[in-house]
């Protein structure tokens, strides 16, 4: 290749897609054939021989490290152009959890027809997700079982179809963080604490890489509905 045109650097989470993009600033276009390269070219698992045009989409598969994304350019006359390098570097996905801030939570029983039990009134139990890796987070999906063992969405109301579990929720901020409202509303008319319990399956970062979550870590936050205190004359 001839010498370099241009340079920029990306940073990706190992197994990351990304579409690569390169601009013809002068040259013929029609006609005009791409070449992409990639040095070490463990990087990707794309066959680079499919590209030939001004973008590439690349799966970034490869060990973590740093390696070059190059583009070379036979313009509509056959002119040679220099070339354009990209630093990638694939990074690992980090540790994925729920914040220790925010851990299980205890509340009281509705009353009968619904009405609130908690004084002062208390709807909802907050829990966040926290994502230690380099790049933010697009959605999380999370699963959550009521005391009766059927799988509700935030709201509490039963999903439809309990073979198909998942509770898909978007990141609201550009950040790693997600926050999770989930509606703890329950009468419990039992003698004992009863459960919600709230998994963390997955999140999606925005470099499109679905990192599944650890059974063997911080990844379960359960809310107990305390038994429903009752009163009577002697």
């Amino acid at each position: 290749m001839a010498t370099t045109s241009s340079w920029s650097q990306t940073r990706l989470t190992q197994g990351a897609t990304k579409q690569h993009t390169v601009r013809l600033k002068t040259g013929e276009p029609v006609n005009a054939k791409y070449t992409w390269t990639v040095t070490p070219s463990t990087g990707t698992s794309s066959n680079l021989a499919l590209f030939e045009g001004t973008s590439a989409n690349l799966l970034w598969a490869g060990p973590i490290g740093s390696y070059t994304l190059a583009v070379q350019v036979v313009d509509g006359n056959g002119c040679l152009s220099e070339a354009a390098f990209q630093d990638i570097e694939i990074v690992a996905a980090g540790d994925l959890l729920f914040s220790a801030a925010y851990p299980n939570t205890i509340v009281c029983s509705d009353l009968a027809g619904g009405n609130e039990g908690s004084v002062p009134e208390h709807s909802q139990s907050l829990f966040e997700i926290n994502y230690a890796g380099d790049t933010t987070l697009l959605e999380a999906i999370v699963t959550i079982k009521n005391p009766n063992g059927i799988f509700v969405g935030l709201d509490g109301t039963a999903l439809p179809d309990q073979q198909s579990t998942e509770v898909l929720i978007s990141n609201q901020n550009n950040d790693k963080v997600i926050e999770i409202s989930v509606s703890d509303s329950w009468e419990n008319n039992t003698s004992e604490t009863v459960l919600f319990t709230i998994t963390l399956v997955s999140v999606k970062t925005a470099d499109q890489v679905l990192i599944q979550a650890n059974e063997q870590t911080d990844v379960i936050r359960t809310i107990g509905v305390l038994p429903k205190p009752n009163i009577e004359f002697e």
